[in-house]
């Protein structure tokens, strides 16, 4: 470990141990307990819905190895709700980190104008890193409109079924 995480770490640790102090010289030491023990279950709350709501931003269907998702939605506004899903997450993580400093910055992230503006500035960061190691973006998006079928649930057939191959011009046969 460097010498600056561990200076870190113990800057972070009597932080959060006069922030405790000051809390109990209001409410008592029990007071401080039962408030980080709320804390606790909030944080797991926030982290549990944050995690389905991620879940459901990401995931498509798969039809022959190829990801569908119904309604086409606009790319950057799944790269937006994930990436809100996933502040909404760490916002879980530090509310119900044990202490009074990182659950104020969890709360704090709950707030969505802040979310927007930390998840603009993160975006940006990872963008520009990701550019400068040498990774291009070219934006191009192929949305294919339709609907989703799955093996188990056959739609009725529509019209006449014709069987047969599908012959194309430039096949070599």
């Amino acid at each position: 470990m460097g010498a600056w995480f561990i200076l870190v770490f113990a800057v972070y640790c009597v932080a959060e141990w006069v922030a405790a102090s000051w809390l109990a010289s209001y409410i008592g030491w029990l007071g401080v307990v039962v408030v980080v023990a709320l804390f606790i279950v909030v944080g797991t709350a926030v982290m549990r819905r944050a995690g389905r709501r991620a879940a459901r931003s990401m995931s498509p269907a798969y039809v022959d190895g190829m990801g569908v998702v119904q309604g086409a939605p606009d790319p950057k506004q799944v790269a937006r709700d994930t990436g809100d899903a996933g502040l909404l997450f760490l916002a879980g993580g530090l509310i119900a980190l044990p202490g009074l400093i990182t659950s104020a910055i969890g709360l704090v992230l709950l707030v969505p104008p802040v979310r927007r503006f930390v998840g603009g500035r993160v975006s940006k960061s990872i963008r520009a890193r990701a550019e400068r190691a040498g990774m291009r973006f070219s934006g191009s998006v192929t949305t294919v409109q339709g609907s989703v079928v799955r093996e188990d649930q056959v739609p009725p057939p529509r019209g006449e079924i014709l069987s047969g191959e599908i012959v194309r011009d430039d096949d070599d046969r």
